[in-house]
């Protein structure tokens, strides 16, 4: 498997080093306000996917690699890696050793157990375990407050004091807690044809939360909002937009109040996009070293996902084209253009336009700084005396 990838990328470099040469080839301007689209013509400017989900197989990896190097992805973060001493993971962990600071990874967390005694500090071991193996954190899904039952029969709360090993250990091992905690707040109204969402919602019924016995949207957030305040030496990764890409005054405020917080923009541009077009570039040129580029891409031995679920099974082309209106977005200031996720709602948003140097940190050096770091500091600790 590893001359399969190797292979791979000897002919498909993930590496962009055109990026470079061309936009030193461009005419003497301020790097903060070059736009952001005419930094290379030659070759796209480079990105890092901060929140992707990929089968650790070979063809799964080769497919998602030939995707990264048509669209200028060169590097990338896997956020499924599994529970550690589980069959996906281990082969997660050894695609990773392959392709070295290229691919990141965070653990998942056993909800098996939940009600035992210890479980907590189990689950806490085994994160510094996937630290120890070269992950970057754990990434924790709305199973917690939304999919977790107790033995009672309840929903285990978000801020349910079971985590607080979890949480204090991630602090003290540099884990980050990438956390996806609920969906967008269409899901938790009715689904008839008054919801924005019903299209989607119809085809994956299994994401509506109206109803039963499921907490409300903003009682989610604010669950989690209490936990991030807690633990200050913590990093937590909001995914999505911190869950609340409709408002973007709440995730302003949530990010001034909590500088331990990130955020990425997976799966979201539809909602973020929908905003006036100079609330939207002042947000992200304020927050500019808080944003990380996200796509939500899912790749897997039945087909790929491109940030939600379509009526037709995505192509190649499509995947390409799905990159493609990510950069329509933040590279251009055209208005009416597509968004990536036609399925989350069928309108237009307006590009944001972003300032060079704002973008290179958005595409890339956050990413780079709050994932990659420990990646680079593990593989130099592990790397055989020719290497270091």
């Amino acid at each position: 498997m590893r001359q399969v990838i190797l292979a791979l990328l000897v002919v498909t470099p993930l590496g962009c080093s055109r990026c470079g040469q061309r936009e030193q080839a461009a005419p003497p301007r301020q790097e903060s306000d070059r736009p952001a689209a005419a930094a290379s013509r030659a070759a796209p400017v480079p990105i890092i996917d901060s929140h992707v989900h990929i089968t650790p197989l070979p063809e799964t990896m080769n497919m998602a690699l030939q995707i990264f190097s048509q669209v200028g992805v060169t590097k990338f973060a896997v956020k499924s890696a599994g529970a550690p001493g589980t069959l996906r993971y281990k082969e997660t962990v050894r695609f990773a050793e392959i392709l070295g600071e290229k691919m990141a990874f965070f653990a998942n967390l056993d909800w098996d157990g939940i009600d035992d005694p210890g479980w907590g500090e189990r689950e806490a071991d085994r994160v510094e375990q996937a630290m120890r193996d070269g992950a970057s954190g754990i990434k924790i899904f709305k199973a917690l407050g939304l999919g977790v039952r107790l033995k009672n029969g309840k929903l285990m709360r978000v801020d349910d004091p079971r985590m607080e090993p979890i949480w204090q250990r991630a602090g003290k091992v540099g884990a980050i807690v990438a956390w996806h905690v609920a969906d967008p707040v269409a899901f938790f109204k009715p689904v008839d044809k008054n919801n924005e969402r019903y299209e989607e919602l119809s085809m994956a019924p299994e994401w509506s939360f109206y109803g039963k016995d499921f907490p409300g949207h903003d009682e989610l957030l604010a669950q989690r909002d209490r936990v991030v305040e807690r633990h200050p030496k913590t990093t937590f990764l909001g995914i999505h937009l911190a869950n609340y890409p409709e408002s973007l005054d709440y995730v302003d405020r949530l990010l001034d109040r909590c500088p331990n917080m990130y955020v990425d923009t997976s799966a979201r541009l539809g909602e973020i996009g929908r905003h006036p077009v100079e609330k939207v570039r002042a947000f992200f040129i304020k927050h500019q070293d808080r944003i990380l580029f996200g796509t939500d891409l899912i790749v897997t031995p039945n087909g790929m996902q491109l940030g939600s679920t379509q009526e037709n099974p995505p192509t190649f082309e499509d995947a390409l084209r799905f990159y493609k209106d990510h950069r329509h977005f933040f590279e251009t200031a055209d208005r009416n253009i597509d968004h990536p996720t036609p399925i989350q709602g069928r309108w237009k948003i307006n590009g944001i336009h972003l300032p060079g140097a704002v973008l290179r940190k958005i595409y890339v050096e956050n990413a780079d700084r709050l994932i990659f770091a420990h990646r680079r500091e593990y593989l130099r600790s592990h790397a055989g005396p020719e290497k270091k």
